[in-house]
């Protein structure tokens, strides 16, 4: 099983890495991606990848981190890498009373054009802003097309049809798991097989059975048991073809 979103480098699990990985591996955990949503985690993340045959990494900047500062020439140079799929974590997030969106926007133009140009997919966060989201991506896609993933995704599945018929695929988390998430669960049964990955965003988003900031991406196996719970398959067989998805999107 594949978790393409999980935050290794963050302290909550750093702190623990060796344990953690080993947890995730015996539960059947396969590989890892992280993405490194900010600059002053980008070296780290290059690390441990280079250090853990089945870990990959992303860089990006968050839009709540824009203000983290980037060295210059590191991106390029860490884009590069053979282990860097994507460019990411990167978005819009209105959650804050004081998000400053004009920024955010021309944030994320920047790092779209960045992706297209060297075909690299996006790994994208977005909250409360799916509208200027479309729009964006859209006036991207016309200049020049860009593979892209929407993480932990939160919209409904009218809104997710206008992304899937730009050919997003979109990542399910531990929402999924949770008893009452009657919107995740209509997403997850909405959105083509062949579209779907899966992660935790750990140690952020709690599951059912695990509260953060204690999620590891073990637990993307219990999100695995909910959507296959949910569309009535097996777990193996959902870990085969989202698998296979995330090989295709982050062509490995």
């Amino acid at each position: 099983m594949f978790d393409v979103h999980t935050h290794l480098t963050d302290e909550a699990i750093y702190h623990d890495l060796d344990n953690v990985l080993k947890s995730a591996r015996e539960d059947g955990v396969s590989r890892f991606l992280i993405p490194a949503y900010s600059p002053l985690f980008w070296e780290r993340a290059k690390t441990i990848s280079e250090n853990n045959e089945d870990i990959y990494f992303a860089v990006g900047i968050h839009p709540l981190f824009l203000s983290d500062k980037e060295p210059e020439g590191l991106r390029e140079e860490l884009i590069k890498h053979p282990k860097c799929l994507a460019v990411g974590e990167v978005g819009l997030d209105a959650f804050p009373p004081d998000a400053c969106m004009d920024l955010q926007r021309s944030w994320f133009a920047r790092e779209a054009a960045f992706a297209a140009k060297r075909d690299k997919p996006l790994v994208i966060h977005c909250r409360r802003a799916y509208s200027d989201l479309l729009e964006l991506l859209r006036a991207q896609i016309t200049v020049k097309p860009v593979r892209f993933v929407l993480h932990s995704c939160s919209c409904s599945k009218e809104e997710a049809k206008a992304f899937l018929d730009l050919g997003a695929y979109v990542s399910l988390s531990g929402t999924l798991t949770r008893t009452n998430a009657r919107k995740a669960k209509e997403l997850a049964l909405y959105v083509p097989r062949d579209k779907v990955l899966l992660e935790t965003d750990s140690p952020y988003i709690g599951t059912h059975k695990v509260r953060p900031p204690d999620v590891r991406p073990a637990q993307v196996m219990e999100v695995a048991e909910a959507y296959a719970e949910i569309t009535g398959l097996t777990v193996k067989e959902v870990e085969d073809f989202t698998d296979k998805n995330a090989e295709r999107f982050f062509v490995l």
